[in-house]
């Protein structure tokens, strides 16, 4: 029985490992017309030129809507700001949403409002 309970326990604790594991990676890539984005919060070698913020808001007609094109307008949209702020790329890049204060009068036509927001830093390479 000791046996037993020390194998079960020693597995739930490399499954707890792996878990907390998985949930520390980010995500560090060029895309094709040169800028850097970044999902971690620090990469060397650059100067911060600030906090760089984008949003929409989202009518959701029986809270039926398509979030990947939401993030990805967002995400044309941060790069955009980011290349006219004159920054070589952006870091700490998050993506969330909040429902809108409209949400709570629209809940009578079973729809959603909600706000989409997309931020970052941007850098500049030293």
């Amino acid at each position: 029985m000791k046996k037993r309970f020390a194998l079960t326990a020693g597995a739930a604790a490399v499954a707890l490992l792996l878990l907390t594991l998985a949930g520390c990676s980010t995500l560090n890539v060029k895309t094709p017309d040169g800028m850097f984005l970044s999902t971690g919060d620090y990469v060397s070698g650059v100067k911060t030129l600030g906090v760089i913020q984008e949003s929409t808001t989202v009518f959701a007609p029986l809270f039926i809507f398509d979030i990947n094109s939401v993030n990805q307008g967002l995400y044309q949209r941060l790069i955009e700001r980011v290349k006219s702020a004159g920054a070589d790329g952006v870091m700490d890049v998050r993506f969330f949403w909040k429902p809108s204060p409209l949400t709570y009068l629209s809940l009578a036509i079973a729809s959603g409002v909600f706000d989409f927001y997309v931020e970052g830093i941007a850098i500049k390479k030293e």
